[in-house]
């Protein structure tokens, strides 16, 4: 039987007592077997609003550290540690506190962290302290992760024929919240103080809290009785095991080197070349919102036909484009800018949405564990980016960071080109070229799927990227069970783990 069959199972891993009291569940959230627990539509909304509001904590700071080192009196060099001590403890977040989301009730589990992280919000925006500043947004760093424990859920729980467009409304919604956050916080503290940005963050994460808490269903434990040393290990050991997923997260590193890069180098290029106000900069970031509305579109008329590989190659070649024009007429036009934010960011969007549903299969058991692989890449990615970028930007301008970016999808490119969409080891394209997405029959689907459950440490099966969850694999197994039942006579079928 399936863990996730009997709920009893599921909900004894979990959180301490104390605190499972502290969180009280009510009785039309909790988890029944019985009941349908597709993702809705209004749930995956929430679940992007969510992801919106959460990681623009990471980034309210960046427009106005200037003002925050009038405020605090201190240096400009000084102010500077905010983003890097709030990304910092994001990215030990990643690592410590996302795979726990494999071992508990993940409910529990994500609203405690926005509570946690409303109530330390709340003390940046009280202190008269930089040090006490400084601290708390380390802090904010490290609990701001519940934006990627939502993807394994819109993962896991979507409808099949809906999986991609869901997936790309969290992904926007996590996008829209980087934008945003920066643009709120140019125009708010231009005309009033920063803290009244820290005040709406705050009311903003109140908010989220509530509508989860009346309307988020009680999902049940992925791995139930897995140790956090042994959901550790294995954040180590999935890189060298699983092909697919080092793959995407190498294409993702890349990436998100070239947003980084041009996001931060556009600032300089906008002030020195085109001599635009503070104002007029942070409005630039409206362009970048756009894809973000258009994605969600992609997903469903691209990304949800094809597969992965696929959409991955149309969206390379897509951004490729977007650069070369953009860093050739960006050194005379804005339209070069213009295009490049444009373009490039939806091309990005649909990279992301892609690479979500191409490692959805890696390990149903440990989706947040993949996930912190995943996003380690895609932080150091960052990393790189904005180091380079601005380096080489320093050094040539626009067009040498232009020419960076290039070469970073190219790379991206080459990696996907390395391995094909049906290859099962590191390197090849055995299992052909065939770029559309495999149509199987739901009956056919549930051994297969069990197979995975069973044998997910020890081989690299190929499966669909649209993977049934936990309400359609259970109904499916059902009748696969009567039907063959029927066929042999009531001969033995295989046990589900």
């Amino acid at each position: 039987m399936m863990a996730s069959d009997n709920p009893s199972l599921n909900h004894k891993p979990g959180l301490p007592s104390g605190l499972e009291r502290f969180v009280w569940t009510p009785s039309w959230v909790k988890w029944s077997p019985e009941a349908n627990h597709d993702l809705s539509w209004g749930m995956n909304i929430l679940f992007g609003l969510t992801a919106a509001f959460s990681v623009a904590n990471l980034y309210y700071s960046h427009p106005i550290l200037n003002i925050l080192a009038d405020d605090f009196n201190v240096s400009d060099q000084r102010s500077s540690l905010v983003p890097t001590l709030t990304q910092a403890g994001y990215a030990v977040g990643l690592l410590l506190i996302v795979p726990v989301g494999d071992i508990v009730r993940r409910r529990p589990m994500i609203l405690s962290l926005i509570f946690m992280t409303s109530l330390i919000w709340l003390g940046c925006t009280l202190t008269q302290s930089f040090s006490s500043f400084l601290g708390l947004s380390f802090l904010v760093g490290l609990l701001t992760v519940t934006p990627q424990l939502m993807f394994p859920l819109a993962v896991q729980y979507a409808p099949q024929r809906h999986r991609a467009t869901m997936i790309s409304i969290v992904m926007s919604g996590l996008v829209f919240g980087v934008l945003v956050a920066r643009l709120l916080s140019g125009i708010v503290t231009q005309f009033t103080s920063w803290r009244n940005v820290y005040w709406v963050s705050f009311g903003l994460q109140l908010l989220i809290w509530i509508l989860l808490f009346f309307t988020m269903p009680d999902y049940p434990v992925l791995s139930p009785g897995t140790s956090y040393p042994r959901i550790l290990l294995k954040i180590l050991t999935l890189p060298f095991r699983k092909p697919e997923l080092t793959q995407n997260a190498l294409i993702a590193f890349l990436t998100m080197g070239m947003f980084t890069s041009f996001w931060t180098t556009l600032t300089f290029q906008l002030a020195d070349t085109f001599h635009l106000s503070t104002l007029a900069i942070g409005l630039f970031a409206l362009i970048g919102i756009s894809p973000v509305f258009l994605n969600p579109v992609i997903s469903r008329l691209v990304i949800s036909r094809l597969h992965p590989h696929g959409s991955l190659i149309i969206a390379h070649f897509l951004t490729i484009t977007a650069i070369c024009i953009g860093t050739w007429v960006g050194t005379f036009s804005l339209a070069g800018p213009v295009i490049w934010a444009f373009f490039g960011d939806l091309g990005m969007n649909t990279i992301i949405v892609a690479n979500r549903v191409a490692i959805a299969h890696v390990d149903p058991k440990a989706q947040n564990a993949v996930n912190s692989v995943y996003m380690v890449h895609t932080f150091c990615g960052q990393l790189f980016g904005t180091a380079v970028g601005n380096a080489l930007y320093a050094q040539g301008g626009w067009t040498w960071s232009g020419a960076f970016n290039i070469a970073q999808m190219i790379a991206g490119l080459f990696v996907l080109t390395l391995r094909g969409p049906h290859e099962k080891s590191w390197i090849g394209w055995r299992g052909g070229w065939n770029m559309r997405k495999p149509k199987t029959e739901g009956n056919a689907q549930a051994p297969v799927q069990a197979d995975i459950e069973a044998n997910n440490d020890d081989t690299a099966t190929e499966v669909p990227t649209e993977l049934p969850t936990e309400d359609e694999s259970t109904k499916e197994k059902i009748e696969y069970r009567d039907q063959k039942g029927e066929a042999s006579g009531g001969s033995h079928i295989k046990s589900e783990v």
